[in-house]
């Protein structure tokens, strides 16, 4: 077993037999052979760069890993980017089914209702973000080797991989076809150390830069850094001021004078022994304030800022970000099209969440639409106002619904709408509520016979069906304490469809009929209108 350091020397020394055997490749030159660096975001273990004799450089990397380091060769899967994508793919298809259902006028607050909508929107989001993630986990894309990941980062003339060949031994072939897989796919060298200090050459790295030119080139001064160029070595030794050269050095002072030969009052040469006028006509440089004002410096501000930025968006990367280089990055695009998406998804949720139960002048599917009556046999039987927008309701027409009432109240002598039919048997022609609740029905039309009866009633509403007409009439005798009663249309006028509701009783004269309508609709807010029997 290795460690990562004999891996590294073991590596080199092929390399630098590797390229000495190939004359093509340019040999000329010192070898220039450098400990690990660090740079931007990734160690570089070994560096190895020397001078073709066309005087470009040659740099070749290699990323050693021991038993010790398994990790580096190791491929692990990258659910943070897993996450990123599934999650924006489900931000696509929640954003694309709000708009679809936005288009069609509907609502979804209106088909499931609060809070029950919130539920279904939670429910859909989570599910399709976990069968989307546990999708995207199965795919090649998504399997991080962090050697592979580091030499993704940088462009050299050779990146190579070498490992201890014990680190497969024992696991799963997956692990090692994988890591074979991805060094073909992206041009990088393989090599593998064996027992007895052999180094068996696996992948030969690409020639052709298979990014395309899209990673910055690692630069020169980090793959020569620590040792001077051999040219510039050579250029030193020929100045005539090389290291070792000798200089003209100024002579030593003289020995003082002996010390009984001195005037002790004697204040040495203070003065200068030729003029010197440069000497004393100096510059006088005005001072200046302290430190200039940051909005007289943009540039150096915007660099802060951008600084601060990078700072604060890495502070919310894990600890580990240094140990995992691209784990946890996304590229551009796919941050973009995340921010705008969400944007369109949060805007399509409130445009949702605006509905209401109550209809809004402008808006056709506000509510939802009430049960609707069946279609006329013809067209020109259809009482249908032309002003009715599709998918609008007509409230020119009555429904299953007791707080229903036509604004206009029809007259006994207008064409009927319904076609009248033969009504079943036992079918109560005529029933009164009195003040007291108490209901009396009968199978015929009561006191009201077409023939035998002259006066005036108050109709409060026709309804074309009994159950709805019996509803409204409950509903007025228990809210009021009135007296009102249903009476079937065509006990009054032949063939007339539908059931009559009207209040109190049947008045005889027309002042008595005008007084009773005024008092019902000041004291109880009643639409009614006054009905002449002939």
């Amino acid at each position: 077993m290795y460690t990562e350091q004999n891996i590294r020397g073991l590596a080199i020394n092929f390399l630098r037999q590797h390229y000495k055997l190939r004359p093509r490749s340019g040999t000329s030159g010192t070898r220039v052979v450098h400990r690990p660096h660090y740079y931007e975001g990734v160690t570089i273990d070994a560096r190895l760069a020397y001078q073709k004799p066309d005087l470009s450089w040659f740099t070749a990397t290699v990323e050693a890993s021991s038993v010790d380091s398994a990790h580096e060769v190791l491929y692990r899967v990258n659910y943070f980017r897993i996450g990123a994508h599934s999650l924006l793919f489900t931000l696509v298809v929640m954003t694309g089914y709000l708009a679809v259902t936005q288009v069609q006028g509907e609502s979804l607050w209106a088909q499931f209702g609060r809070p029950g909508v919130y539920s279904y929107l939670l429910t859909l989001f989570l599910t399709i973000w976990g069968v989307s993630g546990v999708l995207l986990s199965r795919l090649k894309y998504y399997r991080y080797i962090y050697a592979i990941a580091q030499f993704i980062r940088f462009h050299a003339d050779a990146q190579w991989v070498a490992y201890d060949r014990k680190i497969f031994e024992g696991l799963k072939s997956k692990y090692y076809v994988e890591l074979q897989r991805q060094c073909l796919r992206f041009g990088f060298g393989l090599m593998e150390i064996q027992e007895d200090n052999k180094v068996r050459w696996i992948i030969e790295p690409s020639h052709i830069d298979q990014f395309k030119g899209s990673r910055a080139k690692l630069p020169l001064w980090v793959a020569v850094a620590g040792k001077t160029p051999p040219l510039l070595a050579g250029l030193r030794k020929k100045l005539p001021l090389r290291p070792g050269t000798k200089t003209n050095v100024p002579e030593p002072a003289q020995p003082a004078p002996p010390e009984e030969m001195t005037d002790p009052l004697s204040v040495g040469a203070y003065l200068p022994m030729y003029e010197r006028k440069d000497d004393y006509l100096t510059t006088i440089i005005p001072a200046k304030k302290g430190r200039v004002a940051w909005y007289k410096q943009p540039a150096r501000v915007s660099k802060r800022l951008r600084w601060k930025i990078r700072h604060a968006i890495r502070s919310l990367y894990p600890p580990e970000i240094r140990k995992r280089p691209g784990y946890y990055e996304l590229p551009w695009g796919v941050t973009t099209a995340f921010i705008v998406t969400f944007i369109a998804f949060g805007t399509l949720i409130y445009l949702q969440s605006e509905w209401t139960a109550e209809r809004r002048p402008g808006q056709v599917a506000a509510a939802p639409d009430l049960e609707p009556l069946e279609t006329a046999a013809t067209p020109a039987d259809s009482d249908a106002s032309p002003e009715v927008l599709p998918g609008e309701y007509d409230h020119e027409l009555s429904a299953k619904s007791p707080s229903v009432v036509r604004d206009t109240i029809l007259d006994l002598n207008e064409d009927a709408i319904i076609v009248p039919a033969s009504l079943p048997q036992n079918t109560i022609f005529y029933l009164r509520y009195d003040t007291s609740g108490v209901m009396e029905s009968s199978y015929g039309c009561g006191p009201l016979v077409r023939s035998n009866v002259r006066g005036y009633i108050l109709q409060e509403g026709r309804y074309p069906e009994y159950e709805v007409a019996l509803e409204r009439a409950t509903y007025l005798n228990g809210a009021f304490s009135i007296p009102v009663a249903i009476l079937l249309a065509d006990c009054l006028e032949e063939g007339a469809p539908g059931y009559i509701l009207y209040v109190g009783d049947l008045l005889s004269t027309e002042p008595k009929a005008n007084f009773d309508l005024r008092r019902y609709s000041n004291a109880f807010e009643l639409e009614l209108s006054v009905v002449e029997i002939k």
